[in-house]
């Protein structure tokens, strides 16, 4: 018998809140599982401690949600995350959220976990004053669809371009201020 959406939903299934330091090993696994989906291994080369530095440390880079079933067996109970970073535009007053990763083991999908966790994010950037929340994907993402169902819109004009490996080390060369680089982070930070 085919589940109906209503079957498919149940929020009661499980609970989103805020990650904690205790969560590092399943966040995770499961960025390890988002990156192994778009073949992307290499990528990933952050440690636990980088996860809990990062994260949760005295200067956290990023936050994460956590999606975990209730009544679980612990350690297995976390299905779903999503993690996400402020980013300061310079002509916007208050911050943008970037939402990194969202990722659902896919024994979990449809059931909700996924606009659950999204929906977190978004109150976490109403809870700021971020004006927007915004998502990299790629072009080959089964879920852009899903995305624009919860309200994101692609922006056509816009192309994202990353400097990274031989190239940036070559341009990062080509500087000639790089103790007063240094001192600018250091005064600013």
């Amino acid at each position: 018998m085919a589940e109906t959406a209503d079957e498919q939903r149940r929020p009661e299934d499980y609970t989103v809140r805020a990650a904690v330091p205790a969560d590092v090993a399943a966040l995770m696994r499961l960025k390890l599982l988002l990156a192994e989906g778009e073949n992307s291994n290499h990528a990933v080369c952050a440690s636990a401690a980088d996860w809990l530095r990062d994260g949760f440390g005295e200067h956290a880079g990023f936050c994460a949600f956590v999606a975990e079933l209730n009544g679980a067996v612990v350690g297995n109970s976390i299905v779903g995350m999503a993690t996400c970073s402020r980013r300061i535009v310079t002509g916007w007053s208050g911050p943008v959220i970037f939402l990194q990763d969202l990722f659902v083991e896919p024994a979990h999908r449809r059931r909700g976990i996924a606009g659950a966790l999204m929906a977190r994010v978004a109150a976490y950037a109403r809870e700021l004053g971020s004006p927007i929340v915004e998502l990299t994907v790629r072009a080959d993402n089964s879920a852009q669809a899903f995305y624009r169902q919860n309200g994101f819109a692609h922006l056509p004009n816009c192309l994202t371009y990353v400097l990274a490996g031989r190239e940036l080390t070559a341009l990062a060369d080509r500087d000639h201020n790089k103790t007063e680089n240094k001192n600018a982070f250091a005064l600013a930070g």
